[in-house]
C-alpha cells in the first residue's frame, strides 16, 4: 500500500495508541490534560506534514494547538510578571520593615535624650537649690564679717573699709602687735575662712551648672534632631505601607491572571481530549470505509480478471464519455470524507440523466449496481484494456452486449458514494507498460489503472 495511503491510517492507529497510553499512564486529571496536549502536538505536527486538503477535525486540532500554544505563551508571561510583582512586593515590604526598625531605633534614641535631659534638669534644680544655700550662707558670712570690721573700728584700730580688705594674717599680726585679745583675730578669721569656703562652693555650683546647661541645651537639641528624624521616617514609613499595599494589589492581580490563564489551558486540554475522542470515532468510521473500498476494488479487479477477453488489440485512443463538460477531480492522490486514497480515474461532472457513452468499441462485462460505485458498466475493449463508468442513474446497456464508439450505455447520476450528479471514468489495462505515455500512469495499487488523459483525444 502506498505511503500516502498509510499516512492517514498511521494517524488515527496514534490517535487510538495515545489514547490508551494515556489512561495508563496518567494519575490526575491535569496530568491526563497535559498529556493529551502533548498527544494532539504531536499529530498536529504530522498533519502539518500533510499536503493534501485537510479535514475539519484536522483543522480543529491544529487549531487547537495553536490556541494551546497562545493560552501557554500568555501563561508563561503573567507568570513573568507575577514573579517581577512579588519581587517588588519583597523589596517593598523588606524597605518597609527597614523603615519600621529605623524608625524604633529612634524612638530609643528619643527616650535616652529625654531621660538624660531629666536627670540634667533634676541635678540643674538640685544645685541650683543648693547655689542658693550657699549665696545665703555667704550673704550670712559677709555680714558677720561686717559686724567684726565694725567691732575693729569701734576699738580705733582701723577703719571698716581698711579691716574688710587687709589681708587675715596682717590683720592678725596686726591686732596682735597691738596686744589685742587673739579670740578677735580668732573670730574675724574663721569668718574669712567661711566667706572664702562659700565663695568657692559658689563657683563650684555655678561651673557645674554652666557645664550641665550646655549638656541640656545639647540634649534638647539632639531630641529636636531625633524628633525631626522620626517625622522623616515616619513620611517614609507611610510611603512604604503605601507602597507595600499597591504591590499587594498587583500580585493579587497577576495571581487572578495566573488562574484565569490556568483555566483557558485547562479548558483548551479538555478540548483536546474531545478531540482525541471525536479522532478515534472517526477512526472506526474511517478504518471501515478504507476497508469497505479496499473490498470494493479487490471486487472490481476480481471481475475485470474473471470477465475480460484475453486476445484482440487494445485501442490507442479513447473518445470523451460525456461531451461538454470538464473534469473536476483528476488522476492523483486526493482527500475525500477523510480518507486519503488515489483516485485512478476522472470525474466529469454533468445534470442528472445526460447521456454516457461508450468510449470505444467493446463488449459490456459488468451492468449493475456495485456497491458504493453505484450503478456501473464496464466495457472490454480487447486487448486487456477494460473501461469504467461509476454513479450512472439508468443503466441501458447489459452484459454481453456489444457496444461501438458513441454508443449511449447509460446516464449521469448520483448513485453509490458520491457527493453529486457526475462520472467517474476509469481506464484498466492488464499489461500498463506496453503503453508509452509521458504523463503519470501506473496505478500504486497495481491495478492496472491508467491516466485517462493517455488515451483521450
Amino acid at each position: 500500500m502506498n505511503r500516502r495511503i498509510i499516512i492517514p491510517i498511521l494517524f488515527f492507529s496514534l490517535l487510538s495508541q495515545i489514547v490508551l497510553v494515556d489512561d495508563l499512564n496518567a494519575n490526575t486529571a491535569e496530568e491526563r490534560l497535559i498529556e493529551v496536549e502533548k498527544q494532539l502536538q504531536a499529530v498536529a505536527n504530522q498533519i502539518k506534514q500533510y499536503q493534501g486538503e485537510k479535514t475539519n477535525l484536522e483543522k480543529d486540532i491544529l487549531a487547537n494547538d495553536t490556541a494551546l500554544n497562545q493560552v501557554n505563551n500568555e501563561l508563561n508571561q503573567v507568570q513573568a510578571r507575577l514573579v517581577q510583582a512579588e519581587d517588588a512586593l519583597e523589596e517593598a515590604l523588606a524597605g518597609y520593615d527597614q523603615s519600621l526598625e529605623n524608625l524604633a531605633a529612634v524612638q530609643q534614641n528619643i527616650i535616652q535624650e529625654q531621660t538624660k535631659l531629666g536627670k540634667i534638669k533634676n541635678e540643674i534644680t538640685d544645685v541650683k537649690e543648693e547655689l542658693f544655700e550657699t549665696q545665703k550662707s555667704l550673704n550670712i558670712a559677709k555680714e558677720d564679717l561686717q559686724e567684726q570690721a565694725i567691732e575693729l573700728y569701734i576699738n580705733g584700730v582701723m577703719s571698716p573699709t581698711t579691716a574688710l580688705f587687709i589681708d587675715l594674717n596682717e590683720l592678725s599680726d596686726f591686732l596682735a602687735a597691738l596686744g589685742y585679745a587673739s579670740s578677735i583675730v580668732d573670730s574675724a578669721y574663721e569668718i574669712v575662712e567661711q566667706l572664702n569656703a562659700f565663695e568657692r562652693l559658689a563657683e563650684t555650683q555655678t561651673e557645674f551648672l554652666t557645664v550641665r546647661e550646655v549638656e541640656r541645651e545639647t540634649s534638647i537639641t539632639n531630641l529636636q534632631e531625633e524628633e525631626e528624624k522620626k517625622n522623616q521616617i515616619s513620611i517614609e514609613a507611610e510611603e512604604f505601607a503605601d507602597d507595600v499595599e499597591t504591590k499587594k494589589n498587583i500580585v493579587e492581580s497577576e495571581k487572578q491572571q495566573v488562574e484565569n490563564k490556568k483555566a483557558k489551558v485547562l479548558a483548551e486540554r479538555r478540548n483536546a481530549q474531545n478531540l482525541l475522542n471525536q479522532a478515534n470515532k472517526q477512526l472506526e468510521k474511517l478504518d471501515k470505509e478504507h476497508a469497505d473500498l479496499e473490498k470494493l476494488e479487490d471486487a472490481i479487479q476480481a471481475d475485470i480478471d474473471r470477465l475480460m477477453s484475453v486476445g484482440g488489440v487494445a485501442p490507442g485512443k479513447l473518445s470523451w464519455p460525456i461531451t461538454g463538460s470538464y473534469v473536476s477531480s483528476g488522476y492523483k492522490w486526493r482527500r475525500l470524507g477523510g480518507t486519503t486514497s488515489f483516485h485512478g480515474a476522472i470525474d466529469i461532472p454533468s445534470s442528472t440523466g445526460t447521456p454516457i457513452k461508450a468510449a470505444a468499441g467493446g463488449v459490456v462485462i459488468v451492468a449493475r449496481y456495485y456497491g458504493a460505485a453505484g450503478r456501473t458498466v464496464f466495457i472490454d475493449h480487447g486487448g486487456g484494456m477494460t473501461t469504467l463508468y461509476f454513479h450512472m442513474n439508468t443503466i441501458y446497456v447489459s452484459v454481453g452486449q456489444t457496444v461501438v464508439t458513441g454508443d449511449t450505455i447509460g446516464s449521469v447520476g448520483t448513485t453509490g458514494r458520491t457527493t453529486g450528479p457526475h462520472l467517474h471514468f476509469e481506464v484498466r489495462l492488464k499489461n500498463p507498460s506496453s503503453v508509452g505515455c509521458s504523463l503519470p500512469y501506473l496505478d500504486p495499487t497495481s491495478r492496472g489503472r491508467m491516466n485517462p488523459y493517455c488515451f483521450l483525444d
